[in-house]
């Protein structure tokens, strides 16, 4: 269940909440320092991004999640939530992506430097 890829970076763990909230196909949006993190379960693992959609300033976590891509509820740009990647205009820029793990049944999220 965890993706501690690009942890190579400077940078720190951080406690994102118990992973018993996060049932298969769950989105919940972590605020850790006024940085918004969703945080979603895809087929039992946890993936991270950037909660603000790049386009406009709008909550992804509102969005619709299908698959490993969410979907913008403000004007339907979807994100890869793997590769934060824009998939569809309007959206242009990638989204940033956390590695995530999980240490004694709690999720943790790399926030680099």
């Amino acid at each position: 269940m965890d993706s501690e890829h690009g942890q190579q970076k400077p940078g720190r763990w951080v406690d994102a909440g118990p992973l018993e909230a996060r049932e298969p196909g769950h989105i919940q949006v972590v605020n850790i320092g006024g940085l918004k993190v969703l945080v979603a379960n895809v087929d039992g693992e946890l993936l991270a991004v950037a909660d603000t959609c790049t386009h406009e300033d709008a909550s992804l976590a509102t969005g619709s999640l299908k698959g490993d891509q969410i979907k913008c509820p403000l004007h339907g740009s979807r994100f890869c939530l793997r590769t934060g990647r824009a998939l569809d205009e309007p959206a242009e820029v990638d989204l940033e992506c956390f590695a995530t793990r999980v240490v004694n049944d709690r999720v943790q999220l790399f926030l680099p430097e």
